[in-house]
């Protein structure tokens, strides 16, 4: 994904997402969620190579380690869990509709910080 479409996502997720406050806090009654999608590179203990995961915290600059949800490895269920940036490529901002990951990361404060921080990385 070339640097000016990631950063058209960016702008329209803003525009919908964060017109009013920097911060969204995730509700179970909430049918799309702004996250960044990122493809694991190197294979962990919890999650397969190319397999994706979706980033909802962490501090891109500052921080080897990001929060994720994603499958875990070789299972059909859902985790929460915290990966290495280095082990992380292919970072875009996504609308995720799937209900699993909502419910999953309800309760959760997404910022706009958090899907800012992608178009930094993997250029």
């Amino acid at each position: 994904m070339r640097i000016d479409e990631i950063n058209s996502r960016i702008e329209d997720i803003e525009k919908r997402f964060f017109s009013n406050d920097e911060r969204l806090i995730i509700q179970s009654s909430m049918d799309e969620v702004p996250l960044v999608a990122a493809n694991v590179s190197n294979s962990t203990d919890s999650f397969t190579e190319r397999q994706i995961l979706y980033i909802y915290g962490g501090y891109w600059s500052m921080a080897e380690t990001l929060k994720v949800v994603g499958r875990y490895r070789r299972k059909n269920r859902l985790i929460k869990g915290s990966i290495r940036i280095k082990n992380l490529t292919n970072f875009r901002p996504k609308i995720v509709y799937d209900p699993r990951v909502i419910s999953k990361l309800q309760g959760e404060v997404i910022t706009l910080s958090s899907i800012l921080g992608c178009s930094a990385f993997d250029l």
